[in-house]
């Protein structure tokens, strides 16, 4: 017997927190942020108390009300327990809406993912420092007066640190060691365990399978729990058509590797599920066909079009995939291509952890750009003091905006919407004429609407002309031509499940959960406590 407890990412996008027990004991699938119960009473302003935060989370029911958070968190809570250990916490990929929420889990769960996904969580939660994401903290201990004595703060002091050592198993080449982190650091804080992509944990035979989604190192996990199969797909997006593997192959051999890692999963699984727990992101769509590689080819006649103009690219950076499409981009049209620090961070600590992701090949059309920052702090700081990812040297790499300003058709830079302030850098002249392209997804929130116009308001102060996205009589309308979705389409889901043809399917990361009863009837289980034999 097994029990599939789906904690949250029910009826809901993200935030997936699923549960499944069984005679061995427990697997945690995800442990993410659902953003959408989150708004409801955060935002950038208002945020959970750091010393406070699981009560706070707990009381808010953000969190599930399970014994499984850190001990110094929870003090002298009384949570309910499991009847059995967790095994292992599987992260699929590292989006905030599945594991954002990874901080907080027990320091003696181990956590399972790829070696991409763990390297992202590592170096996205030293660049963000939020404690309930970040995988390097220190043990806090109860405030002294004028502190309250039920507010946990932090160690203040090197000598004072008391490390919460996390237990790391991850499927790849290379892992925590490859990270910008002394020795000490990774001695102190991390146990490494290196697997195969099949393994076995306890008496749970479980395999990670990488999948196509729109960040590297995604995965399925494959498991067996009680005798029962089980397929959890995380997210993940459809399969190159034939066409699109030629151009794919000709924008470099990685691409379509990547691209093929869905159709490989089906191919293990297929025939072998007992209990599918599937993502339906897309069920409501039937409008979007762009890929990746119609993608490339989109942006490429649009930068092509504008030779004597700096192009500004929005697209979200952890999507290695999307970035090495404007990399491209810019190789063929003889352009630079402009990164903020962290985001070359984060593209040195994906090219260590798999030579597939090396950029090195395009060091003549990469840059970093200087910020006008007043001050930096962690990687930031030992990127720019050359203490760290110094091949090339930094110095050789860092522009400033006066060198951009000399000739602005020479460059693209990568900018978002938090970044917008970097403009401010340069004349009215370079600006005006200058072109936005929106690479990334589309508001679908009140909030995200206010965002998009501010961030017009800025396009148009400068005479900047947007692609992707524009403001029609107060309205938001995109073209959806330069950004492809990250998911799999309704057609692609339902071929894929056709396939796989798995006894029950547990629906999750979807608002439409009846689009799959519609097509599957009593295969499908919608309730969000599950016991299966």
């Amino acid at each position: 017997m097994i029990r599939i407890r789906v904690l949250d990412g029910q009826n809901v996008i993200g935030g997936n927190k699923i549960l499944v027990e069984g005679e061995e004991g427990c697997i945690l699938l995800d442990f993410g942020i659902n953003f959408a119960s989150w708004g409801n009473y955060f935002e950038k302003f208002i945020s959970p108390r750091t010393g406070l935060i699981v009560k706070d989370l707990l009381k808010l029911n953000l969190l599930p009300e399970i014994d499984m958070y850190r001990s110094d968190f929870t003090g002298s809570l009384d949570l309910p327990k499991l009847s059995k250990e967790i095994i292992f916490a599987f992260l699929s990929h590292a989006h905030n809406d599945h594991m954002g929420l990874v901080g907080l889990l027990r320091e003696d769960i181990p956590i399972l993912s790829t070696t991409e996904t763990l390297a992202l969580t590592v170096a996205l939660s030293e660049i963000n420092s939020e404690e309930n994401s970040r995988l390097i903290v220190d043990r806090r201990t109860p405030g002294t007066y004028p502190v309250r004595e039920d507010v946990l703060i932090k160690p203040n002091q090197k000598s004072n640190k008391n490390p919460i050592k996390r237990r790391l198993i991850y499927s790849g080449d290379n892992g925590v060691s490859s990270l910008p982190l002394s020795k000490d650091l990774i001695e102190n804080y991390f146990e490494e365990v290196d697997i195969e992509n099949s393994f076995q944990a306890g008496s749970v035979d479980a395999e990670v399978l990488p999948v196509y989604h729109s960040v590297i190192g995604s995965a399925s996990l494959y498991f067996t729990l009680s005798g029962i199969r089980i397929l959890y797909t995380g997210d993940l997006r459809d399969s190159p058509l034939p066409e699109e593997e030629r151009l794919l192959q000709e924008i470099g051999e990685n691409r379509l590797k990547l691209a093929n890692s869905t159709r490989e999963m089906i191919d293990a699984t297929k025939g072998k599920v007992d209990v599918l727990i599937v993502e339906g992101t897309r069920t409501k769509e039937s409008h979007s066909k762009i890929t990746e590689a119609i993608l490339y080819s989109n942006v490429y006649e649009e930068v092509k079009k504008h030779r004597d103009k700096l192009i500004i690219a929005d697209f979200p950076f952890r999507h290695l995939e999307r970035f090495h499409t404007f990399l491209k981009v810019a190789e063929e049209t003889d352009r630079q291509f402009v990164v903020l620090p962290k985001d070359y961070i984060i593209l040195n600590t994906l090219a260590k952890i798999n030579s597939d992701w090396d950029f090195r090949r395009y060091l003549g059309h990469i840059r970093v750009y200087h910020q006008g920052k007043g001050s930096w702090k962690g990687w930031e700081n030992r990127l720019l003091q050359g203490e760290i990812f110094n091949d090339p040297p930094i110095e050789d790499i860092l522009i400033k905006p006066s060198e951009i300003e000399k000739s602005p058709g020479s460059y693209i830079l990568n900018i978002g919407y938090y970044e917008l302030p970097n403009l401010l850098d340069f004349s009215y002249e370079t600006l005006r004429g200058a072109i936005y392209i929106h690479s990334n997804s589309e508001a679908y929130t009140e909030d995200q609407n206010i965002d998009f116009l501010r961030l017009l308001r800025w396009l148009r102060y400068f005479n900047i002309e947007p692609k992707g996205v524009r403001e029609k009589d107060g309205s938001l309308e995109f073209d959806r031509i330069y950004h492809a979705s990250g998911h799999i389409s309704p057609e692609g889901l339902e071929a894929l499940i056709e396939e796989i043809d798995p006894r029950i399917i547990v629906p999750v990361h979807t608002e439409s959960p009846g689009w799959f009863y519609e097509r599957w009837g009593k295969k499908v289980r919608l309730n969000s406590d599950i016991i299966l034999y």
